[in-house]
């Protein structure tokens, strides 16, 4: 896996706030480095793209998954479990590393992504990176029938952010506009392909390597 290329910016999210086992780099499969890359090349003048989050280690899938879970079920202490797990899963994968079917961050195959201006400020994109709400999804502001100025900018912006990614083959998930895959689980699903190209993913640390020689 390669770290985000230079002419893409760089915030590792989780990281930055202090989510346990999050690492201070976004790293991604070498498809998609190149993918990102050209995709931030393409952009209209101005406007860059900022990497907010790649691959992930276990732990911190886990602890995305339980605690948005632990904060619905708070709200709603009633809620039954399958919709629980249902609501739970439209904004968070359940953490796996199975060969066949690893959570998409797991894999490097999936990459969080926004959009900025020239000088690294974020643009409007209607919800913060990670907002567990309606809001988030992709297609939120194109439902709007008399959009406000505001609205009509968050919803260009989106589709923008949209295109540019999907003009290299990345597929998003709807649910949530950051979110873009190539290669994973999530790919071959939204895109009609026959199967994934990527299994789930480790750094290649110097620990790893001794216990694939050894």
């Amino acid at each position: 896996m390669s770290l985000a290329p230079a002419p893409v910016k760089v915030f590792p999210a989780y990281a930055r706030l202090g989510i346990p086992g999050a690492i201070n780099e976004c790293y991604v499969r070498e498809g998609v480095y190149r993918r990102v890359l050209a995709a931030a090349r393409s952009l209209p003048q101005g406007v860059g793209l900022i990497v907010l989050d790649g691959w992930r280690p276990w732990r911190v899938q886990q602890y995305l998954f339980e605690t948005l879970m632990e904060a619905i079920l708070g709200n709603h202490p009633d809620i039954a479990e399958d919709e629980l797990l249902e609501r739970t899963r439209e904004f968070v994968a359940e953490p796996s590393t199975s060969p066949t079917g690893p959570s998409p961050h797991l894999s490097g195959g999936a990459v969080d992504v926004t959009l900025c201006d020239e000088d690294g400020l974020p643009l409007p994109m209607g919800t913060l990176f990670d907002e567990a709400i309606p809001a988030s999804h992709t297609a939120f502001y194109e439902a709007k029938e008399a959009p406000s100025a505001t609205e009509r900018e968050v919803r260009d912006n989106r589709r923008l952010l949209y295109h540019t990614m999907a003009a290299q083959g990345f597929t998003n998930l709807p649910s949530e506009w950051w979110h873009f895959d190539f290669g994973d689980q999530l790919w071959a699903h939204y895109g009609g392909h026959p199967q994934a190209l990527y299994g789930p993913a480790e750094l290649d640390t110097i620990e790893n390597r001794w216990r694939r020689q050894l």
